[in-house]
């Protein structure tokens, strides 16, 4: 079921937080990327994979974390039995490397040993319940590894998947690839294999791929049938760095226009859903709840699981999901832009209260992202307004939704 107004948060932290809390970043706490070791994350956080292990779910987390690296938000310590990746953004690991993109550092031995003793995880990790105050490095994370990371993530999440064939116990993988983010290091093998031939088209070649693997070992396992997969974006393409990635919508990953947060976004189960394609509102949000009622525990029997100081975003989708011509039970939702309430999209209107000007630094049409100006309030927008008249009162949104 391919949805179409499916949405993320403008960028990666928010979004992956709210796929594992079912709350928005203004909830959750995670307003944008922390950065080089900053503090903050998912410390004290009710998750998905903490609420599923309690179900009797196996979880198993394979590539990017970055929702926090102090102690308390480390994988094992939010619901993970085991995880293997890195726990920072791809970029950390390679921009002071490289001499192409970032010479100045790069270049200069006191920056270059700076950046290396700087206090943040250089490593892949690997991560247990056996030791919750820090997880084991494995390899220093180079312009050399990062080539390889996604290759080794997917034999992790392969082996995962033959762990749990036949298995009595349910289980949730998590899977997050670090293609496609800049700086994009196709790997060898994928290097020029893609028409465009540029490092962002190979490695979107080499995910497709990865994609492919992971499908076909689940109906080489036989859990096709059994396994709901989620297949979506944290963000939208960035802007910045070329070669940069296309939408159709405005704005790009960094902000809250349609192209920041529109992401492409599908639900397989085999036999279970039928193919068809849906504009109705989906939110990453509601991963939570539709995966929890699936596994048993819908409703207010979840909202128990919760502090009563909690607020839960996510709403229900499993009968948008799997009922034929079922549709989503949401109607509205929230946009945000860091530490902003951005706007609002209900139905196929969209009001808008923060927003990002796309050129306002870089005076180029297409960049915009986090290299944008943002404002933080609309004083009139009589040109583009939508008045609906009711029998009391009339309500002005800002725009409908356009590309």
């Amino acid at each position: 079921m391919i949805l179409t107004s499916a949405y993320s948060t403008p960028s990666c932290s928010p979004t992956r937080a709210t796929i594992h809390t079912g709350q928005n970043p203004l909830h959750h706490g995670i307003l944008r990327p922390p950065m080089y070791g900053e503090p903050g994350g998912l410390d004290g956080a009710t998750t998905m994979p903490m609420l599923l292990q309690k179900e009797g779910y196996v979880t198993q987390g394979v590539g990017k974390w970055h929702m926090g690296e102090n102690t308390g938000s480390l994988p094992q310590n939010v619901g993970y039995d085991d995880y293997v990746g890195f726990l920072a953004v791809s970029d950390m690991y390679t921009e002071w490397r490289d001499t192409y993109f970032n010479p100045e550092v790069a270049l200069s031995p006191e920056r270059f040993k700076m950046m290396q003793k700087d206090d943040f995880n250089h490593y892949e990790v690997h991560c247990t319940p056996a030791d919750k105050k820090k997880c084991e490095n494995g390899k220093l994370i180079d312009l050399d590894y990062i080539k390889d990371l996604d290759k080794h993530w997917t034999d992790v999440s392969l082996a995962f998947l033959d762990k749990m064939k036949g298995s009595d116990k349910p289980f949730y993988l998590y899977h997050a690839t670090r293609g496609c983010h800049f700086d994009n290091y196709p790997s060898d093998e994928w290097a020029g294999k893609s028409m465009a031939r540029t490092s962002y088209s190979d490695c979107m070649v080499h995910m497709d791929h990865v994609f492919v693997q992971l499908m076909k070992k689940l109906e080489e396992n036989g859990e096709a049938e059994n396994t709901l997969v989620i297949l979506t974006s944290d963000n939208g393409p960035e802007c910045e760095v070329p070669p940069r990635g296309r939408t159709p919508f405005r704005g790009c990953k960094g902000s809250s226009w349609e192209g920041g947060v529109r992401v492409p976004t599908f639900a397989y189960w085999k036999g279970m859903i039928s193919p068809r394609k849906s504009d109705q509102l989906f939110d990453l949000a509601d991963i939570l709840s539709t995966a929890m009622h699936l596994a048993g525990v819908p409703g207010a029997k979840l909202a128990g699981l919760f502090s009563d100081k909690t607020y839960i975003d996510g709403v229900d989708q499993a009968a948008f999901l799997v009922a034929d011509g079922g549709l989503s039970a949401r109607r509205s939702r929230i946009y945000t832009l860091n530490q902003y309430f951005a706007g609002v999209r209900i139905d196929e209107f969209k009001g808008v209260v923060t927003g990002e000007i796309e050129n306002g630094v870089v005076q180029r049409g297409y960049t915009g992202g986090f290299s944008g100006v943002i404002f933080t309030a609309i004083r009139a927008a009589r040109s583009s307004s939508i008045s609906i008249r009711t029998r009391k009162k009339t309500f002005r949104t800002v725009s409908a939704i356009s590309p």
